[in-house]
């Protein structure tokens, strides 16, 4: 009988993990779709300029986000009966967000970009926009499929359409239209789907400056970040235009297959926000070794497949040798597990380390990818972003260190519960999820 619950228990979570790694998957796989409809029709410069949107974009979102991706999953299955003041509130600090970062976004990416430029804009907004996607609250209740439905099919469907529509002469502009219709229909359907995701009310958005000041830390970080995460690509136009369209051929991928595997995290975060400090620590262990085995196999795949995936992703409009490929594979390598690091700090209650690593890694990054993008060109820029995320893990490993030393699993210190075996006293609950 024992047996059997086991069995039955494994496939549970091997159903829950496969909904989790479905969910970023085929969101990772739409924008894929318009990459060679854009390749195809306006060429080099066409995918240029678009990446260049796609990275002010990035960047607008990650700032306007505010940082609820990080601390709001782990809040919401802490205080499951307060989900939905959580989640009006965190709609309400970045509605706020957008409306400044947004009109910032368009005028960024009008700047840089010289082709295209209405198209490259209209794409800056779309994905600026997406900082309101209300995926982190359904990731917090465990409910992928809900994720699945409400935030990544709309945006399937409009980036297929936007494909056909470029292929069969639709201008580029296209795109970053459907991708501002696709946050709208998400935020619709999440509240069509799950009562909980109401708008936010007046007292939602008083409590704005709060929400602010209570993450002013964690959104300092986030903004340190996307220096060197997410506008590469710009900062690359600013000074070797013609290297865009290379390293934008290999940091667009990268971070699309950085979204799939994001299901490990993702589903580590509710699993490691555990209400027992100690069996939280013990399991922010286990995180910290499945985001960097996470981390070795996808960089391996990475740097071995990605220019033979090169070759029929962009036409053959942009190249991707071997040497690009390479330094692509050790920077996801890397960025894998810090995100475990960071999880494992979160879940310590100390995001603000994730800030202090945040500001190493851009002090690294920023100079790096201008001085070695100006002179080696895409290898260059991403031989400095995979140095700069090196810099932060060590930094954050550092304080998960010190963490673990202080009060560590089976310490007495504040905090501890000492030697807890499980919520229910079960040794497998130290068994991270499959």
């Amino acid at each position: 009988m024992t047996g059997t619950r086991g069995v039955a228990r494994a496939a549970r979570q091997m159903r829950r993990l496969a909904l989790h790694v479905l969910v970023p998957a085929v969101g990772a796989a739409a924008p894929l779709a318009v990459v060679p409809a854009v390749t195809s029709t306006a060429g080099a410069a066409g995918w240029a300029a678009i990446a260049v949107g796609l990275s002010v974009g990035v960047a607008a979102a990650v700032v306007a986000e505010l940082g609820w991706g990080i601390v709001g999953p782990q809040r919401v299955v802490r205080q499951p009966a307060a989900r939905s003041r959580l989640y009006a509130a965190a709609l309400a600090s970045r509605l706020v967000a957008v409306v400044l970062t947004t009109p910032l976004a368009a005028v960024v990416t009008g700047l840089v970009v010289v082709e295209h430029r209405p198209a490259a804009v209209l794409v800056a907004v779309g994905v600026s926009l997406g900082a309101l996607s209300p995926a982190w609250f359904f990731i917090g209740l465990g409910r992928p499929v809900v994720v699945l439905l409400a935030e990544t099919s709309p945006r399937v469907v409009t980036s297929l359409a936007s494909a056909v529509a470029i292929v069969h002469g639709a201008p580029l502009e296209v795109y970053g239209s459907g991708l501002i219709v696709s946050v709208v229909a998400a935020l619709a359907l999440a509240s069509l789907l799950d009562d909980a995701a109401r708008p936010p009310r007046r007292r939602d958005f008083a409590g704005v400056p709060a929400t602010l000041r209570e993450q002013r830390v964690l959104v300092l970080g986030r903004a340190v970040t996307t220096t060197y995460k997410s506008l590469p690509s710009a900062m690359l136009g600013g000074v070797a235009p013609g290297a865009v369209a290379g390293f934008a051929a290999v940091d667009r991928p990268l971070r699309m297959g950085l979204q799939v595997v994001s299901a490990v995290p993702d589903r580590l975060q509710t699993w490691v926000g555990h209400p027992s400090p100690g069996l939280a620590r013990r399991r922010s262990l286990w995180s910290l070794l499945a985001n960097a085995v996470l981390g070795l196999v996808v960089g391996v795949a990475f740097a071995t497949l990605m220019p033979s995936v090169g070759r029929l992703l962009f036409t053959g409009a942009v190249d991707v040798p071997p040497t690009l490929a390479v330094w692509g594979g050790v920077l996801a390598g890397v960025v894998c597990a810090s995100r475990g690091a960071g999880l494992a700090l979160v879940s310590a209650g100390r995001p603000g380390c994730t800030t202090l690593a945040a500001s190493c890694s851009a002090a690294v990054g920023v100079p790096g990818l201008l001085v070695l993008g100006e002179r080696a060109g895409a290898a260059g820029a991403l031989a400095a972003l995979a140095a700069a995320e090196t810099v932060g893990l060590v930094v954050q490993l550092v304080a998960v260190a010190h963490r673990r030393g202080g009060h560590g699993p089976g310490s007495h210190g504040p905090g501890s519960h000492g030697h807890v075996r499980g919520s229910h006293g079960r040794p497998d609950d130290l068994v991270p999820p499959t």
